[in-house]
C-alpha cells in the first residue's frame, strides 16, 4: 500500500508538476520584469525637458492585449497559433501615460504607445494562460504546453540561461601562471555593471576600473579619505608581516602623502577625457564609477575606502599564504541570468542609453519646431524604433554588451528535447580558448547541473543543463535587502 502511494505521487510529479517546474523560472523572471521593473525604468527617466518652459512627465505604464493590426487598419486579437502560421510577432502594446507641463502647469495626461513588447507564452501578459484545456484546444493550442518562449516572425524563440560571475561580490584568486594575486569585483547598480580588477604584483597593489589602468591602490585609498599612513595600516593590517607589505606600497609612492596629493596624482590618468576639468573628472570617477553599488554620493567615499582596504587585506593575506584564494568556478560565485534580466538590460539601453528615449524625443521636438510645426506628443515618441530593436535582438540573439547567442530557436524535435533545450545554461567564455577549469565538472554542480548532458567539441563544458529536479531561486528585491542589512547591522 505504501509503495503504491509512493508510485502514484511520483507519477503525478512526473506527469503534471515536473513539466511546470522545468520552465517555471523562465515565466517567473518575465512576470517579475513586466510587473515591477518596467515601471522602475520609466521612473528613472521621470521627466524629459523639451524647452525652457516645457517638459514631459512620464507616469504610469500599461500593457495592452495581444492585438494584430491588419492591412485595412482593423485591430483584432491574435492567438499564438495564428502568429506561428502567418509568421507574425506575438506582441502587445506597451503604453506610458505622459503629462505635458507648460509653464509649471500640468496638462491632461496622454496615453502614448511606447513600443510593441514581446509576450512570453504562459506569462501574465499572455491571454491563453487563463484559458481552460478545452478552450486552448479550441484555438489550436497544446493544453500541455508549459510556455516560457516567444514567437518572433513566426518562429519560437527562447532566451537561454547565461552563467556569469556574481555581481557586487569580491572574488580573490591566485594566478599561478602570472605570479600575481587578483581580486575581481563586478559593481552593479540598476543593471549597469562596472568591472574592477585589483592586482598584487611584485608586492605593489594596482587597480583597474573604468578607463583607468594600473592606478596605485594606495593612492586611490588616500584620495577617498584615508590620508595618514597610520589610518591605512590600521584599516588593512592585523599582523607585522602585513605592516611591512603596506609600508612597501606607501614608500613606493611616498610623494603622495595627503588627500590633495592623491587627487592631483590621479589627474594624470584622466587628461584629455571629456569636457570636464581634470579635477571634476577625478571626482566624477570616484563618485559615479568606483564601486558605485556602494553609493554615488560624495559622503560614501569613506565607505568605499574601507571596502578597498578590506580587499587589499584579502589580497595580501592570500599572497602571504595566510588565507586561501576563492574558487571562481564555485557556484556561490556564479549567477544564472534569464529573460527578465536580459529584457531589463535591453530596455534600459533603449530608454536610458546615450541615444535613448530622452535624446530622440528632444531631437524630434527641435526638428518639428524648426519647421514651425506644432508638435504632437505621440509624434515625438518613435515606437517603431524601439519595437524593431527589441524584435531584432530576439530574432538574431545579438544582445547589449556584445553577448551572442542569448536568444535561440526552440528545439521541437521531441518533447524531452524541448524541455532539455529550455533548461540549458551557457557560458559567455570564448569556445575557441581552452578554459580548462571552466569546462570541468565542479563539485558544487552536484544536484544542480547534469553531469552527462553537454555537447562534444569546442562547446564541451561551456553549455550545461540544469538537473531534472533543480530549480532557480527568484532572489530578493531592494527593499528586502535593506531590511536584512539593517537587521544584520543591528546585531553587529
Amino acid at each position: 500500500m505504501k509503495n503504491k502511494k509512493l508510485y502514484e505521487g511520483f507519477s503525478k510529479l512526473i506527469e503534471t508538476d515536473l513539466p511546470k517546474l522545468a520552465v517555471r523560472y523562465h515565466i517567473d523572471t518575465y512576470n517579475r520584469f513586466v510587473s515591477t521593473r518596467v515601471q522602475k525604468i520609466i521612473d528613472e527617466i521621470e521627466s524629459i525637458p523639451l524647452d525652457d518652459n516645457i517638459k514631459l512627465l512620464l507616469w504610469k505604464v500599461e500593457f495592452g492585449g495581444a492585438v494584430l493590426k491588419e492591412a485595412d487598419g482593423y485591430d483584432r486579437e491574435v492567438t499564438p497559433m495564428e502568429a506561428r502560421i502567418r509568421d507574425l510577432n506575438y506582441t502587445c502594446a506597451l503604453y506610458v501615460n505622459v503629462v505635458p507641463v507648460i509653464n509649471d502647469v500640468h496638462q491632461e495626461p496622454t496615453k502614448i504607445k511606447l513600443c510593441d513588447f514581446p509576450i512570453m507564452i504562459g506569462s501574465v501578459l499572455d491571454p491563453t494562460s487563463k484559458l481552460s484545456k478545452e478552450e486552448l484546444m479550441g484555438i489550436g493550442e497544446d493544453p500541455y504546453d508549459q510556455g516560457g518562449y516567444y514567437i518572433v516572425n513566426g518562429t519560437e524563440k527562447i532566451i537561454i540561461g547565461v552563467e556569469e560571475v556574481a555581481n557586487n561580490r569580491m572574488v580573490v584568486t591566485k594566478e599561478m601562471r602570472k605570479g600575481i594575486e587578483m581580486a575581481r569585483i563586478n559593481s552593479e547598480k540598476n543593471q549597469y555593471i562596472q568591472r574592477h580588477m585589483i592586482e598584487r604584483k611584485d608586492r605593489i597593489l594596482y587597480m583597474n576600473f573604468s578607463n583607468l589602468r594600473n592606478v596605485p591602490l594606495i593612492v586611490v585609498v588616500r584620495a577617498l579619505g584615508l590620508e595618514t599612513d597610520k589610518q591605512i595600516i590600521e584599516e588593512i593590517s592585523d599582523t607585522p608581516e602585513m605592516d611591512e607589505e603596506i609600508l612597501t606600497n606607501v614608500y613606493e609612492f611616498e610623494e603622495v602623502g595627503t588627500k590633495a596629493d592623491a587627487l592631483e596624482y590621479l589627474q594624470r590618468f584622466v587628461k584629455g577625457m571629456g569636457k570636464e576639468t581634470p579635477e571634476q573628472r577625478v571626482q566624477n570617477l570616484l563618485n559615479n564609477f568606483l564601486l558605485h553599488h556602494l553609493g554615488v554620493e560624495e559622503d560614501k567615499q569613506k565607505v568605499k575606502a574601507d571596502y578597498l582596504a578590506h580587499v587589499a587585506s584579502r589580497l595580501i593575506k592570500v599572497g602571504l599564504g595566510a588565507q586561501r584564494g576563492d574558487d571562481i568556478d564555485h557556484l556561490s560565485n556564479k549567477r544564472i541570468r534569464f529573460s527578465g534580466y536580459f529584457l531589463d538590460v535591453l530596455l534600459r539601453s533603449l530608454l536610458l542609453g546615450k541615444n535613448g528615449l530622452s535624446s530622440r524625443i528632444r531631437y524630434n521636438y527641435q526638428r518639428l519646431t524648426k519647421r514651425k510645426k506644432t508638435p504632437v506628443v505621440q509624434a515625438l515618441f518613435e515606437s517603431s524604433y524601439i519595437s524593431k530593436r527589441i524584435i531584432s535582438s530576439l530574432a538574431t540573439g545579438l544582445w547589449v554588451g556584445g553577448r551572442v547567442g542569448v536568444a535561440q530557436r526552440l528545439d521541437r524535435i521531441n518533447y524531452v528535447r524541448r524541455l532539455s533545450n529550455m533548461r540549458a545554461v551557457i557560458s559567455m567564455l570564448s569556445s575557441s580558448q581552452e578554459h580548462p577549469e571552466a569546462r570541468e565538472l565542479h563539485g558544487t554542480h552536484w544536484g544542480k547541473f547534469c553531469s552527462q548532458e553537454t555537447p562534444e567539441g569546442v562547446h564541451i563544458g561551456l553549455r550545461k543543463h540544469l538537473a531534472c529536479l533543480s530549480t532557480v531561486s527568484k532572489g530578493i528585491n531592494e527593499s528586502d535587502k535593506e531590511i536584512i542589512f539593517e537587521f544584520v547591522k543591528g546585531k553587529l
